[in-house]
């Protein structure tokens, strides 16, 4: 079963994870943290979230990387990027690879929403 409101949060902080996974609560989403892609990929129901907020720079595999091991499955969820080194050669990689947003941080909250109804709507009135 998707978990069509339900957002991956993909990032090496640990006060990042928490702080995004607070805000998407209180937004009324669902945020479920990974501290790094490998684990993201490892997940077996990885492909069913409804988003993907992820950071770029990580230990081992970095977030450009872990968009392109999903770009060979047959179908992966929307992904933002969030970070703090906005090299334009990067960003050009990640839109160019498929990314639907690539943001600075900190990020602008009601910016990261309007993404966010893009790729998977309101959240869900029921809780």
């Amino acid at each position: 079963m998707p978990h069509t409101s339900t957002i991956a949060v993909v990032d090496d902080d640990e006060a990042i994870r928490g702080a995004m996974e607070d805000l998407l609560e209180s937004c009324g989403y669902k945020g479920i943290s990974f501290a790094s892609a490998l684990e993201f990929l490892s997940d077996p129901d990885h492909a069913s979230f409804g988003c993907i907020l992820s950071d770029v720079k990580m230990p081992g595999m970095d977030g450009i990387q872990m968009l392109a091991v999903l770009n060979r499955e047959p179908s992966r969820p929307p992904i933002v990027f969030m970070t703090s080194f906005a090299d334009l050669r990067i960003r050009s990689a990640a839109m160019r690879s498929g990314a639907l947003a690539f943001l600075g941080k900190p990020v602008d909250i009601s910016e990261l929403l309007g993404f966010l109804e893009t790729a998977i709507g309101s959240p869900s009135i029921e809780r």
